[in-house]
């Protein structure tokens, strides 16, 4: 499992924006490097941050937080339950390839839509329930990764058997988190090519400490679950010498119940006719991360700052999907 780490003259050759491999399962849980959070969001509009390379542009849009009025007028409108506290509602990063057209979207929007059901989102902005869980060839009327108690919960529930208490219809995720994989677009609405496939990331070369050409991060949301912990949903974008290589990452810590990363990684060299897209979900209650030897009392990755997605292994990665986007549209 690879890490894009946010560049930092205090991580040392970590700070160059290159890969940290984690380290072996028998080191201690707390010793695996934990990425930094992203970036603040700008206090007020700035213009977006392009870069071109080799027949590839990337635009990257870093947005102010939206004000308490338009996040309601948003959760009204979408129906959706929950609205992340800190949403910057306009961030975005585009990736386009001039010769076929082929372009990658990545919206905080889309993203968000993502954590409801009813109605569902696009079923493009994630992957096909069918392949994530087992039962997914229905109708799902609860998130696509699960439903998710936080630690209260029981004490909260209501004990009154009044007919008159009726429970609240519920259609999104009220933890925000977001199986999101962002969408590939092509002109003229041209279908795009996902092909499954076992080829993995070429770790030799992401993990070659070669000139960073351009790296950007930006924030689409981070919320603090009212105090139940905290889910952060960012995207990174580096640009090397032969390839680039992004990462769209969902981070989520419900205090004392759960630790959720659904980390979807794109690298494409510049000489391939293909994107490869790794989409994976890793998830481990804190019973399950106990059992494994991981002190979570005190533990410095488990913070306001650290969500402790660091502390999770391979053991407990629950689905993974790999596809090569072809840069050419569907015949």
């Amino acid at each position: 499992d690879l890490t894009l780490v946010h560049p930092s003259p205090q991580l040392g050759l970590l700070g160059c924006g290159v890969f940290a491999p984690a380290m072996a399962a028998q080191a201690p849980p707390a010793a695996v490097p934990q990425a930094p959070p992203p970036p603040s969001p700008p206090s007020t509009p700035v213009p977006p941050a392009l870069h071109e390379e080799k027949g590839w542009r990337f635009e990257a849009v870093a947005e102010p937080l939206w004000p308490s009025d338009r996040i309601d007028e948003l959760g009204k409108d979408e129906d959706l339950c929950k609205v992340p506290d800190m949403f910057c509602g306009n961030a975005s990063l585009r990736i386009s390839h001039e010769a076929s057209g082929f372009q990658l979207e990545f919206g905080a929007m889309d993203a968000l839509r993502c954590c409801r059901w009813r109605p569902p989102p696009a079923a493009h902005h994630q992957p096909p329930a069918e392949a994530v869980v087992a039962d997914g060839g229905k109708e799902l009327d609860a998130p696509l990764l699960g439903a998710i108690k936080c630690q209260f919960a029981e004490r909260w529930k209501p004990k009154s058997e009044n007919p008159d208490v009726k429970e609240l219809q519920v259609t999104s995720d009220w933890t925000c988190s977001t199986a999101y994989w962002g969408s590939v677009a092509f002109p003229g609405g041209a279908a795009a090519s996902a092909e499954a496939t076992e080829e993995c990331l070429p770790m030799d070369l992401l993990r070659r400490r070669d000139e960073i050409h351009w790296y950007n991060e930006i924030l689409f949301w981070e919320d603090e679950l009212d105090d139940n912990g905290v889910c952060r949903v960012s995207i990174r974008v580096r640009v090397m010498p032969t390839f680039w290589f992004a990462l769209l990452l969902c981070e989520l810590r419900v205090d004392n119940v759960l630790i959720r990363e659904v980390a979807t990684r794109f690298v494409c060299s510049f000489d391939s006719d293909h994107v490869l897209r790794e989409w994976t979900w890793k998830e481990a209650s804190y019973e399950a991360m106990r059992s494994h030897g991981v002190r979570i009392a005190d533990n410095p990755s488990i913070s306001q700052m650290s969500v402790g997605t660091n502390l999770l292994e391979q053991v407990d990665v629950r689905r993974q999907l790999r596809h090569k986007l072809q840069l050419s549209a569907k015949a």
